[in-house]
């Protein structure tokens, strides 16, 4: 389909990566129009439609349609922008202010598997049921709910993040503490050294190195080690075990124009600890949050706050936040 001039210039300022499914969308509402040529009105149409922006035409001439104000006649359902997301879905009465995306790992049988995470995927849905958090950010919200001001939660089952929760609301991975246990002697197999990719396992003793009564010494660098816990999992004699299943909790990543990854939380919990994460993180929001991404109010507030926020401290003072009050493990 042809474009003339002036819509040409107009595509040309869209963002590139977006830009392909913008000119096909935008098409195909001129030529339901029955229109062979997009003109700027066309693009500016279109914008209005998708993205509650822009100008549109009215029984009173053009008219801007903001999406945050509902007297224009650009549609005065308060949801309609969220409806045409595709992960739009209502619970009691309204729509449901949270996305919970998760690997596959359950149900692929995936080799990286840690533990499985559809219990915890609904636990965070019942607590914040339970919390009528939908409702409550509904109400804080004036004029049009846009897609954006969802919470986006992410579950991984192993430091693998194929749910990418690094860059969420709120994400979190299953992780599996790993230690060398010294009542089980290494025999050097090497196992482990194989199955490390993060170079964080060494085995003095080996080859010409000397070690105490020849025996081999495990060690794990714990500043490289993602706690996969694959090393336990290849160990023949028992000597790198595996000591618990637990969770990484980081909030605050998010993507657009000015992308930033999650800040770790709690490095080590247990899930109710993950819910009291999300405990901590919802109040923020109904009490703080205006139309702000989450991860611009995690970057408001520090994360060191929202540490002390988990302690039940709101309001330490300097002198009662030491270094190892806000360390979780």
């Amino acid at each position: 389909m042809e474009w003339d001039e002036e819509a040409s210039s107009r595509l040309e300022k869209i963002p590139i990566f977006v830009r392909r499914m913008a000119r096909s969308k935008i098409e195909k509402r001129a030529s339901e129009k029955g229109k062979s040529i997009v003109t700027l009105e066309d693009v500016e149409d279109a914008k209005a439609s998708f993205m509650g922006t822009g100008s549109v035409k009215s029984d009173k001439g053009v008219i801007n349609a903001n999406p945050f104000s509902l007297d224009s006649k650009a549609g005065e359902d308060k949801y309609e922008l969220l409806k045409r997301s595709d992960e739009y879905v209502e619970e009691d009465g309204f729509p449901a202010m949270y996305n919970i995306e998760i690997c596959r790992g359950e149900d692929v049988e995936c080799p990286f598997l840690i533990a499985g995470i559809k219990g915890l995927q609904q636990k965070i849905k019942d607590r914040l049921r339970e919390n009528e958090f939908s409702k409550k950010l509904i109400s804080r919200i004036d004029g049009k709910i846009l897609p954006h001001q969802r919470l986006k939660i992410a579950i991984a089952s192993c430091p693998n993040c194929c749910s990418m929760p690094q860059i969420r609301d709120f994400g979190v991975h299953v992780r599996a503490t790993v230690s060398v246990d010294e009542n089980f002697e290494c025999n050097g197999c090497g196992n482990c050294l194989r199955a490390c990719k993060e170079g964080a396992i060494r085995i003095s003793g080996m080859s010409n190195e000397s070690s105490e009564n020849g025996k081999k010494v495990v060690t794990i660098n714990y500043d490289r080690c993602l706690h996969c816990g694959l090393c336990a999992e290849v160990c023949p004699t028992g000597t790198i075990k595996r000591d618990k299943k637990c969770f990484r909790v980081m909030i605050g990543g998010k993507l657009g124009r000015h992308p930033q990854f999650a800040d770790d939380l709690i490095e080590f919990a247990d899930e109710s600890e993950v819910l009291n994460a999300l405990d901590v993180c919802v109040d923020a929001i109904l009490n703080e949050k205006k139309e702000k991404r989450f991860g611009e109010l995690v970057r408001k507030i520090g994360i060191e706050e929202f540490k002390k926020r988990l302690k039940g401290n709101k309001n330490p003072s300097p002198e009662q936040v030491s270094d190892k009050e806000i360390v979780h493990s």
